[in-house]
Formats: structure tokens, sequence, C-alpha cells
């Protein structure tokens, strides 16, 4: 009765050439304990991560076991701050296929981008090195960590801009409202005022006796020496004479 049963129907999503490939940051293997990691951003150390432009985080991988490490894969991954399983977008998986003998140790440049959609928000960011010796896969997240991301370098931060226009109407408001409280308002206008109006009064003064100097002061002619205006004043004045 056995012989007569069907056999059971080939799953698309089990095994074989249908079955869907899964991203390297889905159920990662343990990491090997014979092997640290240190990692470095070269061009910004400190701080916040720019969006727009192409970045770069640099991986040390020292392997101290017995056994060649080959490193296969390097990949990256924006996270939701609050909760680390919730995935805002994954980095292009870089490889490299690169052995590391026992005892050495060897660099690896995994290059990225920010979306500039980001910008002004926290995000978890996380990088992750694949590697394997002859019996089985191991992976090291060499980096795991909450990171500011900034606007675009040399974009003006618009944000940042009406944060600053909005504290200073509230600073404006209170002391406006303070005034009228204590009943200094009235006086606080009429001082204004008179700033206002002597401002106006010394540029006005400074343009007239500009003008009334440039008219009646001769030496103002000395630029017109050696011509023939010269000449027609000196005879003028010999026939005044």
């Amino acid at each position: 009765a056995a012989a007569d049963e069907a056999p059971p129907a080939a799953s698309a999503t089990t095994t074989g050439a249908f079955a869907p490939r899964r991203h390297l940051l889905t159920d990662m293997p343990e990491a090997n304990d014979d092997i640290d990691t240190v990692h470095i951003f070269p061009d910004y150390p400190e701080g916040g991560l720019p969006s727009g432009e192409q970045l770069k985080v640099l991986l040390g991988f020292r392997n101290n076991g017995e056994s060649p490490m080959n490193v296969s894969h390097i990949a990256g991954s924006i996270n939701s701050p609050t909760q680390f399983s919730l995935y805002v977008t994954n980095f292009t998986v870089a490889e490299y296929k690169t052995v590391v003998e026992p005892g050495k140790e060897a660099s690896f440049l995994f290059h990225f981008q920010l979306d500039p959609q980001l910008a002004g928000h926290d995000f978890s960011l996380a990088f992750t090195a694949f590697y394997q010796d002859n019996a089985e896969l191991y992976s090291s997240t060499f980096f795991n960590s909450t990171v500011t991301v900034l606007d675009p370098l040399g974009v003006f931060d618009t944000q940042t801009f009406f944060m600053y226009i909005a504290l200073l109407g509230l600073v404006a408001g209170a002391v406006y409202l303070g005034l009228q409280a204590t009943g200094m308002l009235p006086a606080a206008k009429a001082l204004l005022k008179k700033v206002i109006g002597g401002a106006g009064g010394s540029k006005g003064s400074k343009k007239s006796g500009t003008e009334t100097g440039t008219r009646g002061d001769n030496d103002s002619n000395e630029w017109l020496q050696g011509t023939s205006w010269t000449t027609f004043n000196a005879k003028k004045e010999k026939k005044g004479k």
C-alpha cells in the first residue's frame, strides 16, 4: 500500500533551485571566539554621519585561532532605534573572499551611503562580517550603535533655521507681555521711536554736511592740476587783478 502513495509535491519555498534566497542578515550564525574585530569611520571618527555622500567603515579582522578563516562578505543595515528588528534599509552586500591565516590580521573597507530623507533623525546602524573555516559559518557584528544622520554637507539646514526663528519669536513675545504687565510698554515704545528718529536725523545731518563741504572746498580741485581747467583759472585771476 505504501508503494501506491504518490510522492509529495515539490515546494517552491523549501528546497532546490526554487528556494528563495535568504538575506545574510536573516538568522545569522554565531561568532567565532577566536576572532577579534575593531572598526573606525576614517572620515568621521566622532559624531553623526552626513547623508547623501559615499561613506566608509574600516574593519580590522584578527584570527587568533588555529584554522584559516575565509572572510566572504560584509553586510550592513539601518534599523529603528527603538526596535532593532524593524529594518529601514539594507546596504548592498560586499564580497571579499579573503583568507586570513592563523595569527594574522587583515583590514576590509566597506562603502555605504545614507539617504538624505533620513537626515535629522537617529537610527541604529549595524555592520556584520561573515566568514568560515572548513567546518562552519560564522558572523561577527563589529558595529551596532545609534547614530545621528546629518544633512548633506553644504546644504542649508532649514529645520535649524526655523527653530531659531521660532525661539526668537517666543523671546520677543515674552518681552512684550512682560512690558505690558508692568505698565512699561508705552515708555518702551517712546524710547524705540526716539532711537529710530535719532538715527535717521544723524544720517540726514551727515549727508547735508558732506554735500556742503564738497561745494565749498577748493582743495577738491586738486585732481584737475595740470589740465586746461587750471590754465583757465590762472588767466582769470590775473585778469581780475
